[in-house]
């Protein structure tokens, strides 16, 4: 079962599309050799809806819906799980930088921090980034780093 609705994904698919764009005007040496794959993304988001419904249904009471915190988790998760930034074109092996590999998590990251109120801590980051990149986490965990992470700042 899809928890989003048509309209909220089309808006989860239009905000990390914007999120994407901001990633690329900080790292603009980015810009000519990835994309954004609208398919992976589109993936990304009916997987995380699929999830928080899953979680809905057997951990928030019923007339509870799901903060943006899990939100946030859950959405970030299915980012870093389906790589949705993809090369142009394959890069010749021996060329290949490290960024190449870490363009992925890092992006999740962003996208996490996205629906946060409060800047997310550097050390989270890098945390976060190891995670997205060797590491499966649940979205339920994912939406506690970022709740702690507003909490952090007051």
């Amino acid at each position: 079962m899809s928890f989003f609705s048509t309209e909220e994904k089309s808006t989860l698919i239009q905000h990390v599309g914007k999120v994407y764009d901001g990633f690329i005007k900080r790292n603009p040496g980015y810009g000519s050799d990835v994309y954004l794959s609208e398919m992976l993304v589109t993936k990304a988001i009916d997987s995380a809806s699929i999830d928080i419904g899953r979680m809905v249904d057997y951990h928030l009471k019923e007339s509870k819906k799901p903060d943006r915190h899990k939100v946030a988790g859950f959405v970030s998760k299915w980012i870093a799980k389906e790589r949705p930034i993809q090369l142009q074109q394959v890069p010749n092996l021996n060329l290949t930088a490290n960024w190449v590999y870490w363009v992925n998590p890092a992006f999740a990251v962003l996208v996490m921090a996205s629906f946060l109120r409060e800047k997310m801590p550097g050390e989270i980051q890098r945390n976060l980034e190891y995670w997205f990149a060797f590491r499966e986490e649940r979205g339920e965990t994912l939406a506690l780093i970022a709740y702690c992470c507003e909490q952090m700042k007051n």
